[in-house]
């Protein structure tokens, strides 16, 4: 892996002094992101934006079965690993105060970690699913439906697994045994994977003029009714939280 980014490095057109001057500032960082992970997954205090995989660890660490303490420690593995481009991104953390360069050679090598991660966590969860049915709040708590959730938006490679629980979700949200607001997000991921409108306006995309738009959306002039009903904020506000910026972030 450390050759493939040496080789995308050495197509940057900088000397070979400046190369090994990346380089050096990307593996400092590379041995950050490894202490970081060492902290989160023992649910140590981190710094941002690592802090939500650092909770569910310590919530691994005291959970009431040990069925619960896997789903939390895969899920404190699934947001330390999605953190990185956030990370990379806004230059928080391991990122900060490095070179375009340096960044770029750090992340290709850092986001190799989670490649295998969706598959493994979906294997498991299906598994557990068909054993014990779904996380509910009545009987594992919020803590553990919105885990599990989690790794259900996650499955994207299995989009079939993500529509049968969309169906189990919707049969549970009445009964508040599940979040109204996490079922809405995975209605909105199944229907975009499906290539139809999506109803709550939660997945959108980055525009060529760097402005965060939503999907296609099913009778949009009810959309913030919609999302009221499902405890989301107004479209307008949501969309404004997102930032575009251009980022040569690729795997």
């Amino acid at each position: 892996m450390e050759a493939e980014a040496s080789a995308r490095l050495a197509s940057v057109a900088v000397s070979s002094v400046e190369q090994t001057d990346h380089r050096s500032a990307a593996r400092a960082a590379i041995r950050k992101v490894d202490e970081l992970r060492r902290n989160a997954l023992a649910g140590k205090p981190v710094e941002a934006p690592y802090q939500e995989a650092s909770r569910f660890a310590a919530m691994a660490a005291s959970a009431a079965s040990s069925e619960l303490a896997e789903l939390y420690m895969r899920v404190a593995e699934d947001q330390f690993t999605r953190t990185h481009f956030t990370a990379a991104l806004q230059r928080f953390s391991w990122a900060a105060d490095l070179s375009d360069q340096a960044r770029d050679y750090a992340y290709y090598i850092i986001a190799s970690d989670g490649c295998d991660l969706d598959e493994a966590n979906t294997k498991w969860l299906k598994a557990q699913i068909e054993r014990s049915g779904w996380f509910t709040i009545g009987k594992y708590g919020e803590d553990a439906d919105t885990a599990a959730w989690l790794l259900v938006q996650h499955a994207d490679r299995d989009p079939a697994f993500q529509n049968d629980v969309l169906r189990v979700l919707a049969s549970l949200v009445d009964r508040k045994d599940t979040s109204p607001t996490n079922y809405a997000y995975l209605y909105d991921r199944v229907a975009v994977n499906s290539a139809r409108p999506q109803r709550y306006g939660t997945q959108g995309r980055c525009t060529t003029s760097g402005i965060w738009e939503p999907r296609p959306i099913e009778d949009p002039g009810r959309l913030d009714e919609r999302r009221a009903s499902v405890g989301l904020e107004p479209q307008a506000k949501y969309s404004a939280r997102f930032t575009c910026r251009a980022a040569a972030l690729t795997r």
